[in-house]
């Protein structure tokens, strides 16, 4: 408890700054991220057997240690948001390091917050140390979240009945709304509502239909919007979420929700940051690639615009998306994953024989289909639990094969959520776009406004600007239009592709982008003729 010098008790008495933490932990600098965060547990364990009466050096010491833990924290979660080539064993490792050290942080922030808010209502010269030390706690929790969520497991349940409870303290004590420094180094001001409300909005964009940039990103958001939302006060009822406070209840949609008896429900939403989505969506979408990195040049400009979609979609007040009623099923399911592999699959399906120019390109060998479980089906959405080797790649929004019928057939699907448990299987719901997928190959027909060094007879002789597509035919059920699946690189809006090795020449015309992913566009197209085009 001797780490910083004791100050005289008062509210405006300065916090210690980034300085003062790294001279106290100088073993930390440039050690790797698994071993800071050891390190720093076992320095809250520490501090956790040491007994005080003076809660407000404890509450210095913990502030400190969560500022000196930040960037390697940051470090170690950046790997779960890609598909990271580490072994299974050391990604397990880091795993452990980055939620023991987050747990028992959340824990301690959150204990030391409640114990001075309750001094404060005997001293009240503790009231602005207390909202202060709430809010840090209640940024703890949402960064416990969000590590859950990166990884499609649920937020426990402990966590809600603790974030609860420190805002009932603080709302208690007077100074819920009170503005605070959450460190000394920091110049932003919120409050101990504005930091709970950030927490709730994470759980309120449907984690389980993102993949891990884009809840990075979502969470990126919340940080800069979080002073625009709204928490309705108790009998309000007009937000699209809402939590009971004496539980340890998600917050949940309130839509289709029974009001009950209960008064103390309260309910939340965005606010006007619904609005300053909007505005910052529309920059991006006309933005040039080089002015969209918005919220961090570490994550693809693309990832950036998607995450802001799926916001603006799920904070609407009504949801976007109504999962069909499934029925048990059982079975295997044989699961083919990334876009060449896929069209590989089905162009050596149709012509009897891998197309040599993926091999020359360079791609894999011909990929073994997973087996996963089925475990129910409805709609155009079948639910199955994804093989052991698939935990490491399989994100929402990838693009999967699925053999049907003794591998008879290939149906092309997405996945469209994720949701796992601890000591159980990864569920996994795949919508199906199409159920007779074709592979085609298709050669780019320069613009007039592109530069190209040959002509196009001459692509046309030496098989020059190919590209691998794959053609969704029209379904009322999943697109009225037909839509084409293209390599990122490929896609230009209003770009000419011609089909190649059919006897009479057709073309088609990319009309709009409808989704990308890491290695796919998805688009709707039309058919023209070659005068046409």
């Amino acid at each position: 408890m001797n780490w910083i010098r004791k100050g005289d008790g008062h509210a405006d008495r300065p916090m210690p700054d980034s300085a003062s933490a790294a001279q106290l932990f100088p073993e930390l600098r440039g050690a790797d991220p698994v071993t800071a965060l050891n390190c720093l547990s076992s320095r809250l364990d520490k501090l956790k057997a040491t007994s005080s009466h003076d809660e407000t050096a404890r509450g210095d010491n913990l502030s400190l240690i969560q500022e000196a833990g930040d960037a390697h924290l940051c470090a170690l979660l950046a790997q779960f948001l890609t598909n990271s080539a580490d072994k299974q064993s050391t990604r397990e490792a880091d795993w452990n390091a980055l939620i023991n050290y987050q747990k028992t942080l959340t824990a301690a922030l959150c204990t030391s917050a409640r114990l001075l808010l309750n001094q404060s209502t005997t001293n009240p010269s503790l009231q602005l140390l207390g909202a202060a030390g709430a809010a840090r706690g209640l940024d703890a929790c949402r960064t416990l979240a969000k590590i859950c969520l990166v990884r499609y497991l649920s937020v426990p349940p402990k966590l809600w009945q603790l974030a609860y409870a420190v805002h009932g303290e603080a709302e208690k004590a007077g100074c819920s709304a009170t503005p605070v420094r959450m460190h000394a180094a920091h110049k932003t001001i919120t409050t101990v509502t504005q930091e709970l409300l950030r927490l709730l909005m994470l759980q309120a964009i449907a984690p389980d239909m993102m993949a891990p940039a884009q809840i990075e990103v979502a969470n990126r958001v919340i940080a800069q919007l979080g002073g625009d939302f709204t928490l309705r006060p108790r009998g309000a009822t007009d937000s699209p979420f809402c939590f009971a406070p004496a539980s340890d209840r998600a917050p949940y949609r309130a839509a289709g929700q029974p009001l009950g008896t209960d008064t103390e429900i309260r309910y939340f939403g965005a606010g006007a940051g619904i609005n300053t989505l909007e505005r910052l969506y529309k920059q991006l979408a006309t933005a040039t690639t080089a002015d969209i990195p918005a919220f961090g040049k570490d994550i693809a400009p693309h990832v950036q615009i998607s995450a802001i979609q799926h916001l603006l979609a799920f904070w609407g007040a009504t949801s976007p998306y109504s999962p069909p009623a499934h029925s048990e099923a059982t079975g295997t399911l044989h699961v083919i994953h990334r876009y060449a592999g896929i069209w590989q699959h089905l162009s050596r399906a149709r012509s009897g024989a891998i197309a040599l120019t993926l091999a020359e390109d360079g791609d894999d060998a011909p990929q073994v289909p997973e087996t996963w479980t089925l475990l129910d089906a409805g709609g155009n959405e079948l639910g199955a639990e994804a093989s052991q080797q698939s935990y490491d790649w399989a994100r929402c929004g990838d693009m999967v094969a699925v053999l049907m019928h003794g591998n008879n057939e290939c149906w092309l699907g997405v996945i469209r959520s994720l949701h796992a448990e601890l000591g159980r299987g990864l569920r996994a719901n795949i919508a199906i776009l199409s159920r007779d997928p074709q592979a085609m190959q298709l050669r780019v027909l320069i613009g007039k406004d592109e530069e190209n060094l040959y002509t196009e007879e001459t692509a046309r002789q030496f098989g020059f600007n190919l590209v691998s597509a794959i053609i969704l035919p029209v379904d009322s059920a999943v697109s009225p239009k037909p839509t084409v699946l293209l390599p990122p690189e490929s896609w230009k809006e209003g770009r000419v592709y011609e089909v190649t090795g059919e006897e009479s020449a057709r073309c088609l015309r990319g009309v709009r982008l409808m989704r990308r992913g890491d290695d796919y566009v998805r688009a709707i197209f039309e058919w023209v003729s070659m005068e046409q085009a």
